[in-house]
């Protein structure tokens, strides 16, 4: 498995949303494509126009989001190892360590919730695309996006890996801290850092999507759409369309 079937995998579990791969890569409402593996690529976007008649909807919640998989973070304060860090004086020394290759460590501040609002329009427009030939049904539609104001991504290419930021001595560590750090100013020191996304926003890491599936089979991608949904199909939300189709929002 590589680092983006790893990284979508490990994020699905924790949070219940997909993770966009590169982890800066946008997401809007209406893309649409494949999720091979669960990672989703992006094949292309409804139209304004269709994207208009589904309803979208903000939610300002302004929350910060941390996330820590096989990773840790720690400040250090003691003047001789930031020194030796390459800190300065009275600085702080804040140390994020992996304990495994494909370690995350993950914040985000100020989160936007953006959401489709009326699904079974969305659900009638795909069974429209269907009948004229302009629909694949192993496509998925993105219907909820967590966009962040800024955010730090990073993962660990192998075990032991740790990253070192040069902060205030006095800084509280939470999330907002962290996704707002600055990749020109305040990196210290790295060893065995992949992907390192530092202080960067405004970017869209985490969604939801649904697809158009029949109400009366069991198709096998459909299986695998539950098992993606990191629990089963109640992890998901299912929106009947008619005896034929339902939405699957996962």
């Amino acid at each position: 498995m590589g680092i983006a079937e790893t990284y979508a995998e490990q994020m699905r579990a924790e949070t219940r949303w997909f993770a966009a791969w590169e982890p800066d890569s946008p997401r809007k409402l209406g893309d649409f494509g494949p999720v091979p593996d669960g990672v989703f690529e992006m094949f292309g976007q409804l139209a304004p126009d269709e994207i208009k008649a589904m309803g979208v909807r903000e939610s300002q919640s302004g929350s910060d989001t941390e996330i820590m998989i096989n990773a840790s973070r720690s400040l250090v304060t003691d003047a001789g190892a930031v020194a030796a860090a390459g800190g300065a004086s009275g600085k702080a020394l804040l140390k994020m360590e992996f304990s495994a290759k494909n370690g995350i460590a993950f914040a985000a501040s100020n989160m936007t919730l953006l959401q489709v609002t009326d699904l079974k329009a969305l659900g009638e427009l795909l069974k429209r695309r269907r009948r004229a030939g302009d629909w694949n049904m192993d496509h998925a539609v993105v219907v909820q996006v967590n966009r962040a104001e800024k955010a730090t991504i990073i993962l660990s290419k192998e075990s032991k890996a740790e990253i070192g930021f040069e902060v205030a001595g006095d800084v509280p560590i939470n999330p907002a801290l962290i996704a707002n750090l600055n990749a020109s100013t305040s990196v210290l020191n790295v060893r065995g850092v992949g992907v390192k996304i530092i202080g960067q926003g405004p970017l869209t890491p985490l969604f939801k999507l649904a697809y158009l599936q029949h109400r009366l089979f069991r198709e096998p991608e459909i299986k695998y759409r539950e098992a993606v949904a990191a629990g089963g199909s109640e992890a998901g939300e299912i929106v009947p369309l008619d005896d034929e189709h339902s939405l699957l929002v996962l």
